[in-house]
């Protein structure tokens, strides 16, 4: 690259670059107000981002032209990495994308300009950028139409949760080490050390681990599913024939089937963001714990324990990386469901082969607990036949021998989990009708949040924030409130 700095005719620096100059020969300041007033959006934008501005003289006009948002710039090079200041940001060019700077919402809320000799003087980075923000936008428009689907499929999960819950239980300290089973390749080869020391410790088996335990005849303390998704229900429909006096720990939103709501003890839960669970909870007089959303279920169960225990807790399947035999322990409810529609183009072997490879949410998951500060807590991972292929931050990876002498130095006490559960009065004095419309209620006074509608209506929600026009911004209401309709039509309509 060709780039050399000369001063203008006003002393002001000045660049040209492969032959282009980057900026006016006489005065770049006028040169960079003008292009600022130039600039037009037909939507409010949250943030105004200009492909290489290079010396930033823009940057001022452009932040007085969109006063209300933020402005920055994508670099092409380095090189002018000393007017970064000018900027409220500065994005790197680089292959990793957009997405993950702005996020779905933010990038609807943003509009992207080209300084012109910029885009002349690098136009394979100029093309890289316009194509990096085509595909940032596309994949911020799968999001939400996935969080808008979800969002209602997670809302049936809740009303469901709340009119059909009926044995509603709480925990107390848990006193004895924990032993959180999670549905990796490495809890088969933990199963042994875990019948040794069954009586030492207090067993959670996250929902897909269930079917593993039962097969291996290792009843658990307590299930745990926070999952809002069909799969988890899957996991969890084999709990009708087994494991029936195991209390089953639950979110709202988790995908459960009604006839175990109905029937076992449930610890509720409830995340710090769902405002609607924590109303309802509160209406029908139901003790919950606090919870935190995670990107794994594992993540949720490791912050829930060290709030129930003081004592260590232990991680079985808890592999979060690639396995060059199964993706999960087995027997497990989805591979048993795959193994059935198996055929000769669509093997075992080649979903195995799958499993091998990299994934990104599996590194997502990774380095969610990499980050996580124990604050000094004794938080282990019990390795299988073969080290792990990775560390997961102050969680220490132990062989089974050390996970057995560890438990085996406990007391002899062998309480099991009736010691830790007590059953609440849920919803006391209150009849199946009253209890169904005092979460309509609850619902109804929700709906007329703005959280509301950017939960359940989030594309719709940007799109009104973005409108400039006072008829754009009626139009775009006027939408949101028939959906608001069909929706309350469609959840309580036929309500019985």
């Amino acid at each position: 690259m060709a780039l050399e700095f000369f001063t203008a005719k006003n002393s002001s620096k000045s660049a040209r670059a492969n032959g282009v100059a980057l900026h006016s020969a006489y005065n770049p300041q006028v040169e960079g107000e003008r292009f600022a007033q130039s600039l037009q959006a037909d939507f409010n934008p949250k943030f105004v981002v200009i492909l290489e501005g290079a010396l930033s003289y823009c940057a001022p006009f452009v932040k007085k032209r969109f006063p209300n948002a933020k402005v920055g710039t994508i670099r092409f090079v380095q090189d002018f990495s000393q007017t970064d200041k000018e900027w409220d940001f500065a994005i790197p060019l680089s292959d990793e994308g957009l997405f993950d700077f702005f996020g779905e919402e933010a990038l609807f809320q943003t509009v992207f300009f080209d300084w012109k000799p910029s885009a002349a003087a690098w136009p394979q980075q100029s093309a890289k950028a316009w194509s990096q923000i085509k595909e940032a936008t596309l994949k911020a428009k799968t999001v939400l139409a996935t969080r808008e689907h979800f969002g209602k499929r997670w809302l049936k999960n809740k009303i469901s949760f709340f009119y059909k819950m009926q044995k509603a239980a709480e925990i107390k300290e848990i006193t004895k080490p924990i032993l959180v089973c999670a549905s990796g390749p490495s809890l088969q080869d933990a199963l042994d050390s875990i019948k040794k020391v069954r009586d030492k410790v207090f067993v959670c088996a996250l929902s897909s681990a269930t079917s593993v335990l039962a097969f291996n005849k290792i009843e658990p303390d307590l299930i745990l599913s926070c999952d809002g998704g069909w799969w988890a229900k899957k996991h969890l429909d084999p709990l009708r024939t087994i494991f029936k006096d195991v209390p089953l720990a639950l979110e709202p939103e988790s995908a459960c089937p009604s006839v175990l709501l109905q029937k076992k003890q449930i610890l509720p839960l409830c995340y710090d963001d769902d405002l609607f669970s924590q109303k309802a909870f509160e209406a029908l007089g139901v003790k919950s714990l606090k919870a935190r959303r995670n990107g794994t279920v594992s993540g949720s169960a490791l912050e829930l324990f060290l709030s129930l225990t003081k004592k260590e807790i232990f991680f079985a399947g808890l592999d979060l990386a690639p396995s060059k035999k199964n993706s999960h322990a087995l027997p497990n409810v989805l591979e048993t469901e795959r193994d059935a529609k198996d055929f000769r183009l669509g093997t075992r072997a080649s979903r195995q082969a799958a499993a091998s490879l990299y994934s990104e949410s599996l590194k997502i998951y990774q380095d969610w607990f990499a980050a996580f500060d124990l604050k000094g807590r004794g938080v282990f991972r019990i390795k299988g036949s073969e080290d792990f292929s990775n560390a997961l931050g102050q969680i220490k990876d132990i062989d089974q021998r050390d996970f057995e002498s560890r438990c085996l130095k406990e007391s002899g006490r062998t309480d099991g989990q009736k010691t830790f559960f007590e059953a609440q009065d849920a919803a006391k004095g209150m009849d199946k009708t009253k209890k169904q419309e005092a979460i309509k209620n609850i619902f109804l006074e929700w709906a007329k949040s703005e959280s509301f509608c950017e939960e359940l209506f989030p594309a719709d929600t940007i799109m009104l924030r973005r409108a400039a026009l006072d008829q754009d911004k009626l139009d775009r209401k006027k939408i949101i409130e028939r959906k608001k309709s069909e929706l309350i039509e469609k959840v309580f309509g036929g309500q019985k």
